[in-house]
């Protein structure tokens, strides 16, 4: 997750919590395509196929950090 952008990681932290993509717009102030454009780079750049696996991914690794 270090590799993401601050919004990318307030989107993903969005995600991971449940919510969902215009749910997160609506909270960021943003448009549903640009959630949606944070999601595609944050998948891109954690290698994840999809947002379900972009999740998995990101809860493990904050998960990791908390335990650690």
């Amino acid at each position: 997750m270090s590799r993401l952008t601050r919004r990318e990681k307030e989107v993903v932290s969005l995600l991971v919590a449940g919510r969902r993509p215009v749910e997160i717009a609506r909270e960021l102030c943003i448009t549903r395509r640009t959630v949606q454009a944070h999601m595609e780079n944050a998948r891109s750049k954690t290698g994840a196929r999809t947002t379900i696996e972009l999740a998995a991914k990101v809860a493990t690794e904050l998960d990791r950090k908390q335990n650690s």
